[in-house]
């Protein structure tokens, strides 16, 4: 029984011991998993110190591939491209998994991208396009051409779509092909893909937004080419409320003024899918507003607010175009005026007005507009000092001031700030993202650094506290390391008090019994030389360092902080300009029309 239980904690102690032995940097390193945790937390600079600490410990030891792609990926992630890219490109000599790699170099491409490097972000692609894994040939042509897209090389970017199976392209691909054909002059082919498109069935919100977008844009093709009759449809299949629906509105009313033009001939691609006639229009697309009895009756004034008034001499057809017209621009100016698309549906009701001969109600249709962008002009400016002061960015930082996802962060929702929404189009472009990022990390890395400095301030006071001693608040400052007798000041060293030896040390061999020292003659021991305090570098001295590493890491994280706010700052105010200047145009027609008015009916006066 003794026996037994002898092997039994022998065999529990092995297995323990061998539960503790594992490979640096493996897959069983506590530290590798430890990242592997903070990483799928979205916490990647935490992520990457702790993983940059292995390499650190055995900087000449190599790793494993698995754990260069983690630390690659973390870095990436929160926004390091210099040193990720390093680290891809050794891996290539060692590559053991292309697949990987691939995708890992695939994903430092599209960082270029995201960021607007466009060209490091082609050169990058064209380096793995090379040794490219099938898996991934589909993944590479979306990305390509996504990078030739924003390059304004529209011929190369559908070249390289057409070459993807359509079974593998995304919906996304689809739109990205049809607006570079129309834009490479082959538009039937563009026009095609498009309808494609509009024509999905959605199955999220994504989906339900791109078709909205591909609708846009085709029903604005169709009206830039005065093919108003073909435009009016396809402006009815976007829906009533959605990120698109304002700008189609508007398109729809002026479809209807547009020429009807010509019948369209459809230019197939080769790998069209029958079509199964379904019906686009529901309870939730703008071509619910196009109903019989919703045109023809004089509902429409009534909605408009306006009061009976004689028609002058239109005729039928002109005066059924100018009533269908008013039905989507009523609609239109019933929504918030702080889009430029409602704006301008303000001027286009007193235009139909005027023609239709209710010239007192375009009047007041007129001044009302004119009102409506006074007041947005005022707004604007508003919203511009409020850039100005700093406000805008602090306030879209501070509901997530220390999240550690870099890259990968995203702005979810606005402050509520009027700035903030007229700038609801420009926070979802690429460069504004960018730099808000980096933004958000410098303010990230202060309140870091920050936070280790205030504590390592608590750890010298408690020093100070247990042992008695005057600790100094930063290296030069002469005091005593706690619990030691030794003096970071070499001057002190003279006060100090010295060192009491024996007259005689002496130790055993331990060969014989201990119970009789005197059986061996003693080995006799010397005190090794003291090394000097400026060789002595204890967890104070390393502690004293890194506050004067802060102390000097603080000010170059304060610059960078400037820096991408005066870019965030003058990438808004230029936004807001742009604003400013189509409200002033905007207005001036408006205050043009009016004095016209005035002036006919000064002259119908007259005579």
């Amino acid at each position: 029984m003794k026996h037994l239980v002898v092997f039994t904690l022998a065999f529990a102690c092995g297995t323990a011991a061998a539960a503790d032995i594992y490979t640096p940097g493996g897959d069983n390193d506590p530290r590798v998993r430890s990242a592997q945790f903070l990483a799928g937390n979205s916490r990647y600079l935490s992520a990457s110190a702790l993983l940059a600490q292995v390499q650190a410990e055995a900087p000449q030891k190599r790793f494993a591939p698995p754990y260069y792609r983690d630390l690659a990926a973390d870095t990436l992630s929160f926004g390091m491209p210099q040193r990720a890219e390093v680290i891809y490109r050794e891996e290539i000599a060692n590559a053991t998994d292309p697949l990987s790699l691939a995708r890992a170099r695939l994903r430092l491409a599209d960082f270029f991208y995201q960021r607007g490097y466009y060209q490091q972000s082609s050169t990058e692609l064209s380096t793995v396009r090379a040794q490219l894994p099938k898996e991934l040939l589909i993944d590479w042509q979306d990305l390509q051409s996504r990078v030739l897209l924003a390059q304004g090389r529209y011929g190369e970017a559908a070249d390289i779509l057409t070459q993807a199976s359509s079974s593998d392209m995304t919906n996304i691909m689809r739109y990205n092909l049809g607006v570079a054909l129309i834009n490479d002059g082959r538009v039937g082919q563009g026009v095609n893909m498009l309808d494609r498109v509009g024509r999905l069935t959605p199955t999220d919100s994504d989906s339900l937004a791109l078709r909205d977008k591909a609708n846009l844009t085709l029903g604005y093709h169709f009206l830039r080419t005065q093919q108003g009759g073909t435009a009016v449809p396809i402006f009815g299949r976007v829906r009533t409320v959605g990120p698109y629906s304002n700008r189609a509105l508007l398109g729809l009313g002026w479809a209807y003024l547009a020429p009807r033009g010509n019948k369209q001939k459809k230019a197939e691609l080769g790998d069209e899918a029958p079509q199964d006639g379904t019906a686009f229009t529901s309870f939730a697309t703008i071509g619910v507003l196009l109903r019989p009895g919703y045109i023809d009756s004089d509902s429409i004034y009534k909605r408009a607010k306006l009061a009976p008034f004689h028609l002058s001499g239109r005729s039928a057809d002109e005066e059924a175009q100018l009533k269908q017209a008013l039905v989507p621009w009523v609609e239109l100016t019933s929504r918030d005026t702080i889009d430029p698309a409602v704006q301008e549906g303000l001027l286009a009701i007193p235009y139909v007005l005027d023609r239709l001969g209710a010239h007192i109600q375009a009047q007041q249709y007129y001044e009302r507009a004119i009102d409506a962008l006074e007041e947005t002009h005022t707004r604007l400016d508003s919203a511009e000092q409020h850039v100005r002061s700093g406000r805008m960015v602090k306030t879209m930082i501070d509901h997530d001031p220390s999240a550690e996802s870099g890259w990968m962060w995203k702005l979810k929702s606005l402050p509520d700030a009027p700035e903030t929404f007229y700038l609801q189009t420009l926070l979802a472009d690429n460069p504004f993202q960018e730099a808000l990022k980096n933004f958000r990390d410098t303010r990230m890395l202060q309140m870091n650094l920050q936070f280790w400095k205030t504590r390592m301030a608590e750890l010298q006071t408690s020093y100070q506290t247990r042992s008695g001693q005057n600790l100094p608040a930063a290296p030069g400052q002469a005091a005593r390391a706690p619990g030691t007798g030794y003096s970071s000041d070499p001057s002190a060293a003279a006060s100090a008090p010295p060192l009491q030896l024996a007259n005689r040390l002496s130790a055993y061999n331990g060969q014989s019994s201990p119970d009789v020292p005197d059986s061996e003659a003693p080995v006799a021991l010397q005190l090794a030389q003291n090394p000097g305090s400026e060789k002595f570098f204890g967890p104070f001295e390393r502690m004293q360092a890194l506050r004067t590493r802060i102390d000097a890491l603080m000010p170059q994280l304060e610059a960078a902080e400037n820096t991408q706010g005066q870019l965030l700052q003058n990438i808004a105010l230029g936004d807001l300009e742009k604003q400013k200047v189509v409200n002033q145009k905007l207005l001036a027609e408006s205050r043009f029309a009016l004095a016209r008015i005035y002036d006919s009916q000064l002259k119908g006066d007259s005579k």
